[in-house]
């Protein structure tokens, strides 16, 4: 997410902008704005908060309200309307062996009428009815070779380095450790599913050519991502291969956040693992964090991220980032996981929310997600 952005903040730009005026803004900010436009940002970012958490309400009232408002507002609502009478169509590929541990098909779903969400499908070979096995749904950030580098399924050898340098075959992963796996393309993300930009007027963005769209039909690309992904689990759920009560959705960067919403407003997922995302809309000094295409209007009327998390509740959450994240603000992501603390502590679990931090930068570390995946799961079933 935002990976256009890197090298943006110069330290030779950051002095000659102090130089020249810039104030210094509150320390939890991660950058600073001249005193007009700081004064301004903070007037009209600060919302209505209209879902705000309260300790004083109940968990369950407050969600169902919050979550029905979110639904609304993102276009979710709108798209559901609109596509009542569609039913998805799937197209499941050839198995193909990939490796000892399981097999490997490349699908597709046609979520609505004419766009088809290619998808890897990764079984392990002790799968069956009789020993229906967890479900690992892995959507990916900005990569156009996203859905392949999850599952595992290299284009040349250049890619496979990239992506094993970074542990990215995060499906693939799943599937040795008995998931099925579903590493789907993200729309607007994946070089398969894409909007054009013609003449560049969208900064020759796919992802922000997909907003402007999506803005005009009254959608935003998160409600269409997330539309994906609930067809995607409707489909897994009616495999009997599949228990369906245990579902764990992760993915990193613009798939972390694909993973926050719809793991905040689908309760079938158990637990949800965004990656070097979770952070909230804005700092305390107005810089947004996330890519254009991860934006819901008006979302600061209506909370923010730690909403978001707290929609989770009581289910798993675990929340994972790079020390050396450069498109992230460590403090910032402390503060937020403390809010979500608060939600998780008057929903009774707050053993189900962690965040752990990984000594590199925006990429997804394995090793600190397993072991807590596997107990958050345990702890579904209770």
């Amino acid at each position: 997410m935002l990976d256009y952005m890197k090298g943006t903040f110069t330290f030779p730009c950051l002095f000659l902008n102090i130089a020249i005026g810039m104030v210094c803004a509150d320390p939890g900010s991660f950058v600073t704005y001249p005193a007009s436009v700081a004064s301004y940002l903070e007037r009209v970012q600060q919302g209505r908060q209209v879902h705000a958490f309260n300790a004083e309400v109940d968990v369950a009232q407050w969600q169902e309200s919050a979550r029905t408002s979110l639904i609304e507002l993102i276009g979710l609502k709108q798209m559901r309307v609109e596509l009542a009478d569609f039913h998805p169509r799937v197209i499941v590929g050839k198995p193909h062996e990939a490796g000892d541990a399981f097999t490997r098909s490349l699908c597709s779903i046609e979520t609505e009428p004419g766009v088809k969400i290619p998808f890897y499908f990764l079984v392990p070979k002790t799968s069956s009815p009789a020993n229906p096995l967890p479900l690992f749904l892995a959507p990916h950030g900005h990569d156009v070779l996203g859905l392949h580098s999850y599952a595992g399924a290299f284009k040349d050898e250049a890619h496979r380095k990239k992506v094993m340098a970074k542990q990215g075959n995060i499906a693939a992963q799943a599937a040795s450790r008995g998931f099925i796996a579903i590493a789907p393309a993200t729309r607007g993300l994946a070089a398969e599913v894409s909007i054009p930009d013609p003449r560049g007027r969208h900064g020759n963005r796919a992802c922000r050519a997909q907003l402007m769209h999506c803005l005009v039909a009254g959608r935003t690309p998160v409600a269409e991502r997330v539309w994906d992904m609930q067809c995607l689990l409707d489909w897994a759920a009616k495999d009997p291969r599949v228990d369906s009560g245990r579902i764990v959705m992760a993915g990193n960067s613009g798939g972390g956040v694909l993973t926050a919403y719809t793991s905040a407003i689908d309760t079938r997922v158990s637990v949800a693992v965004p990656s070097c995302s979770f952070a909230p809309v804005i700092d305390t000094g107005g810089y947004i964090f996330h890519c254009d295409c991860c934006m819901v209007p008006g979302l600061r009327n209506w909370g923010d991220w730690t909403e978001l998390g707290g929609l989770i509740a009581p289910r798993g959450l675990l929340i994972v980032h790079g020390v050396e994240d450069s498109l992230h603000h460590r403090p910032l992501i402390k503060a937020l996981f403390g809010q979500i603390q608060e939600i998780y502590r008057a929903a009774g679990v707050p053993g189900r929310l962690a965040l752990s931090w990984g000594k590199s930068g925006h990429r997804f570390y394995p090793d600190l997600m397993w072991s807590p995946i596997s107990r958050m799961l345990a702890e579904s079933r209770n």
